[in-house]
């Protein structure tokens, strides 16, 4: 191999490991937002519009809650030195330690919405006609103290069955445990072969 074509592929092999270890990173966290936006509750689209993604020193973007239809969240752009600093961290486990992205939700009552703690009614706006299946919402009676998810059938009119949900029981559950955030992170990896070019 002659030394300029070893100089050359040393250069694309730091390009890749650069591209692979920070942007595929960024580009995993994107894509587990979006599927979670997809799945996520959306009476008003607030939740959806909450989620963010965090770097180590704090700088977050998206998690506004504006109404409306999920918007895309692009991650923040990190210096190389950080980059560095939380890779080095993670592989060797120096103090404080965390993640590169770090994906969240702004929202008071996330933990809600998650089905991770009991429903709290609040007031709500009043739903418009035929937004009953814009997001597929269920409709049914939520036993007191349940989770936001939890409606069973319908009883007679006036017995509570003006409950409804727009995402099914434990979504979030679900999407941990199913193995979807991986394939989410396998999809970011992959573009980000297919867009490596020399």
């Amino acid at each position: 191999m002659a030394k300029n074509d070893l100089k050359e592929l040393l250069q694309d092999l730091d390009r890749l490991a650069v591209n692979l270890t920070f942007n595929g990173r960024a580009r995993a966290a994107e894509e587990i937002v979006k599927d979670l936006q997809d799945l996520s509750p959306a009476w008003t689209g607030k939740f959806r519009n909450s989620w963010y993604i965090e770097t180590p020193d704090g700088t977050k973007a998206g998690g506004q809650g504006t109404p409306g239809q999920a918007m895309p969240v692009q991650a923040p752009k990190i210096s190389g030195i950080q980059s560095a600093t939380a890779l080095f961290n993670r592989v060797f486990g120096g103090s404080g330690a965390k993640r590169l992205f770090t994906v969240g939700n702004s929202a008071s009552y996330a933990d809600q919405a998650t089905d991770l703690a009991p429903y709290v009614p609040g007031k709500l706006p009043a739903m418009k006609a035929g937004a009953g299946t814009k997001f597929g919402r269920k409709y049914g009676v939520r036993p007191v103290g349940g989770e936001r998810g939890n409606l069973s059938a319908a009883g007679p009119t006036g017995s509570g069955a003006g409950n409804s949900s727009s995402a099914p029981l434990d979504w979030f559950s679900h999407y941990q445990g199913s193995g979807k955030a991986d394939e989410a992170v396998k999809r970011a990896y992959s573009r980000g072969f297919k867009g490596f070019r020399r």
